[in-house]
């Protein structure tokens, strides 16, 4: 980031930004407040501000994230209104997710170095647990509400993490259609009743 792009006031976010750059070019062990300063054009002791060490900026990285794929999970809509669909839209939302943003996604979903996020993490996915309750309560769930939320973003974040880490067979010939075809199964035959 360029020194001309930080303006008064948005120093943090600036920082975030900055961070989230670097972590993309070196991963998370590749960045430190120091570097996310230089990169943000400001002064090493600029961040104390904001944040005490590096944990904190990587702290708001993954609350920035998580609130991101709240808001990505909350923004889809199906057609007709059709739960079922619209847990499948949500599911391919949240790979859509990991794959235009693969160094947040990894950041969100990767604790080393950084707190739990005790609040926004699970407000975020509470969106998918929100569609299943409405299908539990529609008698649909062939598991439990609980079963059901964890096989459902294990598969979800299974198939993310194999397309943004390049596995051949998901990364070569990946499409939104393909992802909708390992998807649908999952819901039509171990998760919801038809």
């Amino acid at each position: 980031m360029a020194k001309s792009s930080y303006h008064h006031g948005a120093l943090e976010s600036a920082l975030i930004d900055a961070a989230l750059v670097l972590i993309e070019e070196e991963g998370v062990d590749g960045f430190s407040l120091a570097a996310a300063s230089r990169r943000a054009g400001v002064s090493v002791a600029a961040p104390y501000r904001h944040f005490a060490n590096r944990r904190e900026l990587l702290n708001a990285v993954a609350q920035r994230g998580f609130a991101e794929l709240g808001e990505r999970l909350r923004a889809v809509r199906a057609d007709g209104g059709d739960e079922v669909g619209l847990l499948l839209e949500q599911g391919l939302a949240y790979v859509r997710f990991a794959v235009e943003k693969p160094a947040l996604f990894r950041v969100v979903f990767d604790s080393r170095g950084r707190d739990p996020q005790s609040t926004v993490g699970p407000a975020a996915l509470a969106v998918l647990g929100e569609t299943l309750g409405r299908l539990e309560a529609a008698g649909r769930l062939r598991v439990s509400l609980d079963t059901a939320m964890r096989l459902c973003w294990a598969t979800v974040h299974g198939v993310a993490m194999l397309t943004i880490d390049g596995m051949r067979t998901f990364a070569e010939e990946d499409s939104e259609t393909l992802r909708r075809h390992i998807l649908s199964p999952m819901l039509a035959g171990g998760v919801v009743r038809p």
